[in-house]
């Protein structure tokens, strides 16, 4: 009782400091979002508003007025300024797509969800736009509600609860009133000063004969919210109900904006206008030459270029780190039937110094064949001039000159305009000189080992020969087709580089391919993908590349450079590029970076070397990092400089290249999770506490993965930021047969191949290893190797049982982690926090190997030497 009193002090006092009126939620919300985007989009006027949703079809009119309840004031300023109803119709699923990153959902979920609930929600509430009618259609019907009777002393009240509303909280109560002269509840706003509290009072008329008349005078700062408390449990039918309905608003702040509103970025806003194709009538006008070209084919589809030539004398550069650059901006769209096929963003940059007298804007789709409608907007970056370009596109298919491209066409030839005159001729078919390309078939399998057969596909006529490198050592040539090879990658599946060149009639490189295979499972990478090997690249090169994105989060952008010359900026797939390669001498590279949407994650690239020799040798600077943890007391310390560290490499002093504390950086963790007959006891608590700690640790940037092992290894959930994903892997886990847990070290720490940052594995085992193909001794080294913390915890394992201890212990030690055991799995909770607090507070130390350690060595010892307290870290290295 004491408790609830002091709560309610608080935001009672704080109502009366206010002494402003409560304002209604969707007032809340307007001035919020009014004051982020006012100078990002221009608000329409009523009449506006009115005039243009007037001309929309019937069709975009039904979505306006059905989604009315839950769209933002900013979105319909941006959906009634579109031109198209193909923008709309994108602006429609984009619309969804929001929704559901809102409410944690996937595939329009929501969308069937919403409509489904709007046809009871129509039924149920005199209108869709009041407050409850908007709880409802975002977040569902409530577990319960509570009708309060309280006519005496509080105006007719509602509580809603919830088990959970995403981005909102748990066991929400929801307090909803319906205020004077009012026809529908509103939701109780807990912040908005005096008369918040006064809101909830019966109006005068309605409490003439209370008990106590004068609790119910206007609130002061002599009234004491005891009466209230007091009345409200003694008077009220659900006097208890409406206590804690209030201080749980209370305690946890509710954000009314949260409940009504998607946590909207205005950036993503203008996003969506920046994507569509809309002429800006007081932009200043550009000149710009159009042409197409159908140069190439990929499989079925056309590669089809667009060329915009635009005068350099009408675009204004900037000035960028001292030197100009001329930005031109692109959208595009093509449209097919009427309707929106793809859409596309991309930003050229030109350098200050060229020299021709108009920009080259070059755009590469893959259509397939058919007739569609271009639509392109290039605006000049500094100072907002555009033009717009529409053109029809007849796409033809490319055949080779082997084929008989007359007799296939002849159909499309002969068809009678006059039987059907309203049906467009298909296009015709063209002749394309077939492109000299050598790929490598990319093996089947995430991890090769093994005697594996690498084959290559070869087109054009000029290859007579392949050459096959591995790590940068040439090991066979193949003179005759199949141009494959066999290859021994061993039993641990390290990285391993393969590189096939094409050679001519004399022996002279033309061209080539290189792929790099065990690289582990991290879902974001990006890859040039042509050319790979180029030894003679010169002139208009067409350039392609591919993006993988993790789950949940999307893809900024994608730069592609030439050396450290920005040439464009993609935004939307596919990613290919026609460039200028210069015809100079000496090496040059391409380089893709990828950049995800609002992500705390790195950017991640990609580089290719142009114009080297067959195979260059490249010299490898190999900068070695220890994460470290210093435990004073047994509690990690924080507050040491550079100079408390030594680093010591086979006892040698290496000066410090690198020193950094860490703190709460975003962490890859993987749980690997014995699931073996003998956890058959033990496997409800596991998962419960597995479940616990993915939700206590994996925060905003981080990801996890879950593996489980018996018999072999298996992957129950891949790389994820979802905690709800960890949690339903967790719960199809079942204990059954042997243990594999050397395999699982291998197989587990294989994930973390090219992953950077935080890292660490949880082995959670109850025994020995039983089944693994991998020796203790292999799984040593391989750990040593991927330099990844491995916190083992074991499980019920007897002290006697000294070969088992001996190995988890050495596991951990020497990666830098820690083993712990346990007799129940209930205590695995303690031991989280501890691994939590371990890998949320750490010192990044990195050092450069002395130049005659060479590559390939043999493991090094490194130690690191503290003036205070004990260090933890990796124990050595494999240069």
């Amino acid at each position: 009782m004491k408790a609830l009193v002091a709560v309610l002090s608080l935001a009672f006092g704080a109502a009366i400091l206010a002494q402003t009126a409560a304002p209604k939620p969707s007032d809340h919300n307007e001035k919020k979002k009014e004051a982020e985007q006012s100078d990002r989009l221009r608000k329409l006027s009523r009449r506006e508003r009115k005039s243009r949703t007037e001309r929309l079809g019937d069709r975009h009119q039904d979505f306006l007025a059905d989604v009315t309840p839950i769209l933002l004031s900013a979105e319909i300023d941006n959906f009634l300024s579109l031109e198209t109803d193909t923008d709309r119709d994108a602006f429609i699923d984009d619309f969804w797509r929001r929704r559901d990153a809102m409410q944690s959902t996937t595939n329009g979920a929501f969308r069937n969800a919403y409509y489904a609930r709007l046809e009871v929600a129509k039924a149920q509430f005199k209108r869709t736009d009041t407050d409850r009618a908007k709880l409802f259609l975002l977040h569902g019907p409530p577990s319960e509600v509570v009708r309060a009777d309280c006519a005496s002393l509080l105006q007719p009240i509602e509580i809603w609860k919830y088990a959970q509303i995403p981005r909102v909280g748990t066991n929400l109560r929801l307090l909803l009133y319906k205020p004077r002269m009012s026809g529908d509840y509103r939701l109780w706003n807990p912040l908005g000063g005096s008369m918040a509290i006064q809101e909830l009072l019966a109006d005068d008329s309605a409490a003439a004969s209370a008990a106590q008349p004068a609790a119910r005078r206007p609130l002061d700062e002599s009234a004491s919210p005891y009466a209230y408390i007091n009345r409200i449990q003694l008077e009220c039918r659900d006097g208890e109900e409406i206590m804690r309905a209030i201080t749980s608003m209370v305690q946890g702040r509710i954000d009314l904006i949260s409940l009504f509103e998607p946590r909207l970025d205005p950036e993503e806003v203008q996003n969506i206008l920046r994507a569509a194709v809309i002429a800006d009538p007081n932009a200043p006008k550009l000149n710009a030459e159009f042409s197409v070209r159908y140069p190439a084919r990929d499989g079925s589809r056309t590669d089809v270029q667009l060329l915009l030539l635009v005068p350099k004398s009408e675009v204004t550069p900037a000035q960028v780190a001292g030197a100009e650059v001329y930005t031109i901006d692109v959208t595009g769209e093509i449209l097919r039937d009427g309707n929106l096929w793809e859409k596309y963003r991309y930003r050229f940059d030109f350098p200050g110094d060229f020299t021709g007298d108009k920009l080259p804007i070059v755009i590469d789709r893959l259509l397939r064949p058919a007739d569609y409608r271009s639509r392109v907007k290039v605006t000049d970056a500094s100072t907002g001039a555009q033009a717009l370009v529409e053109s029809d596109l007849t796409v033809p298919e490319l055949f080779l000159p082997t084929t008989d491209p007359v007799a296939e066409a002849a159909p499309a030839e002969t068809a009678s305009a006059e039987v059907q005159p309203a049906t467009p001729a298909p296009p015709k078919h063209e002749l394309v000189v077939e492109e000299t390309r050598l790929r490598i078939v990319p093996p089947p399998d995430d991890i090769v080992s093994g005697i594996e057969t690498i084959d290559t596909v070869i087109s054009g006529q000029t290859i007579k020969a392949v050459e096959f490198w591995l790590d940068g050592r040439k090991i066979a040539v193949r003179r005759s087709p199949p141009f494959s090879l066999d290859l021994d990658f061993g039993i641990i599946p390290h990285p391993r580089r393969i590189r096939a060149i094409g050679l001519d009639a004399k022996g002279e490189p033309l061209t080539g391919d290189d792929v790099t295979v065990n690289i582990g499972t991290d879902p974001f990478r990006v890859r040039i993908t042509s050319p790979r090997v180029a030894p003679h690249l010169v002139g208009p090169s067409r350039v392609e590349m591919e993006v993988s994105v993790p789950d949940g989060e999307e893809l900024e952008s994608l730069e592609l450079f030439w050396n450290e010359t920005r040439l464009a900026a993609m935004y939307d797939g596919p990613f290919v590029q026609t460039v200028d390669i210069p015809a100079t001498q000496g090496v040059g590279y391409l380089r893709a970076v990828a950049t995800l949407k609002n992500a705390p994650l790195p950017p991640v690239e990609d580089v290719v070397m142009i114009n080297t020799p067959a195979y260059m040798e490249s010299v490898d600077v190999h900068l070695v990092e220890l994460p470290t943890t210093v435990l004073v007391n047994g509690k990690p310390s924080s507050g040491l400089t550079e100079k408390a560290f030594k680093i010591l490499d086979e006892g040698r002093p290496v000066p410090l290249a690198k020193f950094e504390y860490v703190k709460n950086l975003p962490l890859s963790i993987g749980l690997a999770i014995d699931t073996s007959g003998s956890m058959l006891p033990r496997m409800v608590e596991a998962q419960k506490a597995g479940a616990q700690f993915f939700e206590k640790v994996i925060k905003r940037g981080d990801k996890g993965f879950l593996i489980a092992f018996d018999t072999s290894p298996m992957v129950v959930q891949k790389w994820s930021p979802r905690v709800a994903d960890m949690q339903a892997g967790l719960a199809r886990l079942r204990a059954e047969e042997m243990t594999a847990l050397y395999d699982a070290v291998v197989f587990s720490l294989y994930h973390f191949q090219g992953i950077r940052g935080q890292k660490a594995l949880v082995l959670i085992s109850d025994g020995k290893d039983t089944a693994s193909k991998f020796s203790f001794e292999q799984a040593l080294e391989y750990a040593r190797r991927a330099a990844v913390p491995i916190y083992a915890i074991g499980l019920g394992i007897r002290a006697n049982d000294i070969d088992v201890r001996y190995k988890l212990s050495k596991l951990s030690s020497e990666t830098g982690g820690s083993v712990y055991y346990i007799d129940q799995a209930r205590d695995l909770q303690r031991v989280y926090d501890e691994i939590q607090e371990e890998l949320r507070s750490q010192y990044v130390l990195g050092f450069y190997p002395a130049q005659d350690v060479k590559p390939g060595g043999k493991w090094r010892e490194v130690t690191v030497q503290v003036t205070e307290g004990k260090a933890k870290t990796i124990k050595g290295y494999f240069p």
